[in-house]
């Protein structure tokens, strides 16, 4: 079975996205600039109602849009958001940190990843600014540090299924799982079977047997 989880924009999207099938669901604030973390309220309120409905909650830990360097004050606040997710019972955070010259944070990372323990990671997106041959030795990394997944756009390149490829077998080797993201609906089974996946995110909301 093949699950397109819906990355959706505040606590408005989720009883709807539920109601069409959805099991797996991804929250963020402010798509406009790539996803930022919801309020505290609509934390709670997420995630007693996907639990209610048995449904996972995945939420998006940023303080901005954008993928430069986070300052001290904003690892705070994802901080203080991760151990208020932790606390609520939120299943999973999708979180991210680059420095300026697009390498993995650790510094950043492992303070989030300690604040967000007993959650399923994901690193987002912006392993897409990454350089190719820097990939490897992120995807160690963040193995190493019991991270979960990792998020593609396959933006790398021209051809996404090539560079989704090519990271895959890197998170492969490293028993991480690479997800497709920004995925449509139609091009969903096509994306799944040429890469092997059986879970991409998408604006969708379908699950297909």
């Amino acid at each position: 079975m093949l699950l397109v989880e819906p990355l959706l924009e505040n606590y408005t999207d989720l009883p709807a996205a539920i109601r069409a099938g959805a099991k797996r669901v991804a929250l963020a604030d402010n798509l406009a600039v790539g996803g930022t973390t919801v309020s505290k309220g609509v934390m709670a309120e997420a995630v007693r109602y996907a639990h209610e409905h048995q449904v996972t909650l995945e939420l998006v830990i940023a303080p901005r849009g954008g993928i430069a360097p986070y300052n001290g004050v904003e690892i705070k606040m994802m901080e203080a958001d991760l151990l208020e997710a932790q606390q609520l019972g939120v299943d999973g955070a999708i979180l991210s940190g680059l420095t300026a010259q697009h390498q993995l944070d650790v510094e950043v990372l492992s303070t989030l990843i300690a604040a967000a323990g007993g959650m399923t990671l994901t690193f987002g997106t912006a392993f897409d600014h990454i350089r190719p041959q820097d990939r490897g030795t992120a995807m160690d990394w963040l193995a190493s540090q019991g991270v979960d997944h990792v998020l593609s756009t396959g933006s790398a390149s021209d051809d996404r299924i090539a560079d989704w490829t090519a990271s895959k077998r890197l998170a492969d080797a490293d028993g991480l799982t690479l997800i497709p993201a920004n995925v449509t609906a139609a091009d969903a089974s096509d994306v799944a079977d040429k890469l092997g996946v059986n879970l991409v995110y998408g604006p969708a909301v379908l699950t297909l047997d």
